[in-house]
């Protein structure tokens, strides 16, 4: 995936694979995390690849609303994804909450795939996107804009009045393969039918300036 990311000109790539609830994908305990986080650190030491890497997870948001790895696990990433993958059918008011929960936790960077939407496949579970997005613009968490075009989510119709209002977006690939990390130019489709700018799409930033703006969210923590 380095490898890929660097033939693609990128500065930097986040690694965040599953936590150890999503068994269906085969999630990571919190010992093989380690492993991951320490090979990575190697992986930029060596100088191999140009492309720096950093070191995230995307936490599975439990049915309570708390996450899948402890604090003191959070506390040595460089980034935390909190994405929902069970429990679809809980009502509106239970599902926000859950979400909401999550994403008041000091610990939470982003949150992953606003409404769990499989285009053609699966409909979005029932969540109040405005409270969502309020309390995501209330604890500085940015909102990703998933870029596979499976799912395209936080869909491009909240992104103006949202990111008006000083909401941030990623728009992450959500890569499970060198060649998916081309997603992003769907990604990059959808942000413009919102009326995004690159100044309100955090992975625009240089490799120095993203370091930066990590480093005030782990201050937070």
């Amino acid at each position: 995936m380095t490898g890929a990311a660097e033939a693609l000109g990128w500065e930097y790539l986040g690694i965040a694979d599953h936590s150890k609830s999503s068994r269906q994908a085969n999630g990571l305990s919190e010992e093989r995390l380690f492993r991951q986080i320490e090979d990575i650190a190697a992986l930029n030491e060596s100088g191999r690849f140009t492309t720096r890497i950093f070191a995230g997870t995307e936490c599975d948001i439990l049915p309570d609303g708390s996450l899948d790895f402890e604090d003191s696990v959070l506390a040595k990433l460089d980034y935390v994804v909190v994405s929902v993958h069970s429990s679809f059918g809980q009502d509106e008011d239970t599902l926000t909450r859950r979400i909401i929960r999550a994403v008041e936790n000091p610990r939470a960077t982003m949150l992953g795939h606003l409404t769990g939407r499989i285009l053609l496949e699966r409909e979005p579970y029932h969540v109040d996107a405005a409270k969502v997005i309020d309390a995501a613009i209330a604890n500085g968490v940015v909102i990703e804009l998933n870029a596979s075009p499976y799912r395209l989510d936080m869909d491009w119709r909240h992104w103006r009045r949202a990111a008006e209002r000083g909401l941030e977006c990623s728009i992450n690939p959500d890569a499970h393969t060198t060649t998916s990390l081309g997603y992003v130019r769907a990604g990059i489709n959808s942000a413009r039918k919102g009326w995004l700018t690159r100044e309100q799409v955090v992975n625009t930033l240089s490799l120095p300036k993203i370091e930066a703006w990590l480093a005030r969210k782990r201050q937070r923590r």
